[in-house]
């Protein structure tokens, strides 16, 4: 088995050590350098042309997405993305046929991601490895929260569900809530899936729009029919569709005020 000569690419000396560590007792790979920032990390590997690369995606002055848009066709080693910002789509990540590690890395992770990149080595060309790239970075710069534009009245939201591109309005988006590493789109009588956080999602919606009600949930303000009670002095929203979304005990008095007096209790 040949070895794979791998590149690391990290602006944070822990996060470096912690790749060297898992790295270390992994048979068939050899690590030929480090870089502490994009443009280095760019002249380093256009020097070594190694089989693959470990790159953090946020870093000063370049990227690692920006790093990885400046390779060529002629060399397309695989990238293994690490990042802190679970935002990005995995989706979109498993489309291009590259992996990403999540900090802190957790050593199978690295492993398994190490193995997949030799699998994907042995079976595409380089043209192949870079088309996926760009698809990739495409998606990415879609769906990072800290990259795309706020959407505004009458935006879309792009989500992926399994191979395939679903296009949102918003203004059909009547509640979203979280659940765990996603937020669940309610669109009447159907839901989506996002990969990412609730606010993420309160920083890119249009705030005239949609408003947070509970910790885990926020509503569009246009859905919204009525503020009613609950049990133990609790209240909820009732939206058009019927749903009744509950309003967080330190979010009613906002709540209240946002969507006005003239909201009577159901």
């Amino acid at each position: 088995m040949r070895s794979l000569r791998i590149v690391i690419v990290e602006d944070e000396t822990p996060a470096v050590r912690r790749l060297q560590l898992a790295l270390v007792d992994l048979a068939g790979i050899e690590i030929v350098g480090v870089a502490n920032d994009g443009q280095s990390g760019l002249e380093l590997i256009r020097r070594l042309k190694p089989d693959v690369v470990l790159t953090d995606i946020k870093m000063p002055a370049m990227s690692g997405l920006e790093l990885a848009q400046l390779l060529t066709e002629d060399f397309s080693p695989a990238i293994i993305f690490v990042t802190a910002y679970r935002e990005f789509a995995v989706e979109a990540f498993e489309l291009a046929a590259v992996d990403f590690l999540t900090k802190p890395v957790q050593f199978p992770r690295v492993h398994a991601a190490i193995e997949r990149a030799r699998t994907r080595l042995e079976e595409t060309t380089a043209r192949q490895r870079a088309a996926d790239l760009q698809q990739l970075l495409r998606s990415l710069r879609e769906e990072d929260p800290e990259t795309a534009d706020p959407v505004a009245h009458g935006g879309v939201l792009w989500i992926s569900e399994g191979r395939r591109r679903v296009r949102i309005d918003t203004r059909s988006v009547e509640w979203l809530e979280a659940e765990r590493d996603y937020v669940r789109l309610h669109t009447g009588g159907a839901s989506h899936l996002m990969r990412g956080t609730l606010q993420g999602m309160a920083d890119r919606l249009a705030p005239e729009l949609f408003w947070r009600v509970h910790r885990s949930a926020m509503v569009n303000l246009k859905s919204v029919v009525a503020l009613v009670p609950r049990a133990w002095g609790l209240s909820a929203v009732r939206l058009a569709s019927g749903a009744e979304v509950p309003v967080g005990r330190s979010f009613v008095t906002e709540t209240k005020a946002r969507l006005g007096m003239d909201i009577r209790n159901g």
